[in-house]
């Protein structure tokens, strides 16, 4: 199911990005296909929720829908308690990112958790955004699964550790279009791509498997994930996420030239 309009439309202006911009409903199936929580609040208090993800609502429950326009208190009445308001209210002040590590949040996950003995436990960080002025306007939170099954004294597996940096892989490429984690590895790779690539990642981005990009482009499955293998090595990503991510950012800031450029006065 798409985002409403009205969602995609607050994205944009906090963005400031054209709302007709296809870009934006590229980042919203993009942002609802990533196993971690994201959602964009305002920067007054009590912090309204204008953008959130399909995970975050499925982690909230269905009985807290729909979540934008409602203030974060008044989902997680235990927020205040946890220190994330807190925090909120200094990243606003100080327009410096913070992280709150590992802390037991109760209201979270209780459709995936619930069962005796397990735990609990999440990864919140919070990045402001800043509007034209430079002011900070909004705030992104970026949330993460990182309970364990049960206690562990060894502490987490190799494929625990494996999943969580495919997690922080995924969510870069998602930061970098907010512009809170910008990394050059990419640009520095743009113009390497060839026009075949550039179509590749683009049908990619939109979410096509290997067999449906062969299809579009008569060619087959074997060489779309040869092109594939090649895009993400002259870019530095690992995942095809952080590929839609960077093809998201690359039409965003297009756009934003074209705009710019046609508010120049003419000579």
């Amino acid at each position: 199911m798409q985002k409403a309009k009205s969602t995609l439309h607050a994205l944009a202006a906090v963005l400031q990005a054209s709302p007709e911009s296809d870009a934006l409903v590229i980042l919203g199936r993009l942002l609802d296909s990533l196993p971690i929580g994201f959602h964009v609040s305002d920067c007054s208090d009590p912090f309204h929720i204008l953008y959130a993800n399909r995970v975050w609502e499925r982690w909230l429950g269905r009985e807290k829908l729909p979540l934008t326009g409602k203030a974060l208190g008044e989902l997680f009445p235990s927020a205040e308690q946890a220190g994330i308001l807190g925090i909120m209210r200094e990243v606003c002040k100080t327009a410096q990112p913070k992280h709150l590590k590992g802390f037991e949040f109760r209201e979270l996950g209780i459709v995936e958790r619930g069962k005796q003995g397990e735990t609990s436990r999440w990864d919140w960080e919070i990045y402001p955004l800043s509007g034209p002025t430079g002011d900070v306007t909004h705030l992104l939170n970026v949330i993460m699964d990182v309970s364990e099954p049960r206690p562990s004294r060894s502490g987490p597996s190799r494929e625990e550790r494996q999943a969580a940096n495919r997690r922080r892989e995924e969510a870069s490429g998602v930061l970098r279009i907010f512009g809170v984690a910008p990394d050059k590895r990419a640009d520095r790779g743009e113009e390497k791509l060839s026009e075949r690539e550039y179509q590749v990642a683009e049908l990619l981005a939109m979410g096509f498997t290997n067999a449906a990009i062969g299809q579009h482009l008569k060619v087959s499955p074997a060489t779309v994930s040869s092109h594939v293998a090649h895009i993400l090595s002259k870019l530095g990503f690992r995942s095809r996420a952080q590929v839609a991510a960077w093809v998201v950012g690359r039409r965003l800031k297009g756009a934003e030239d074209r705009k710019s450029a046609d508010a120049r006065p003419s000579g």
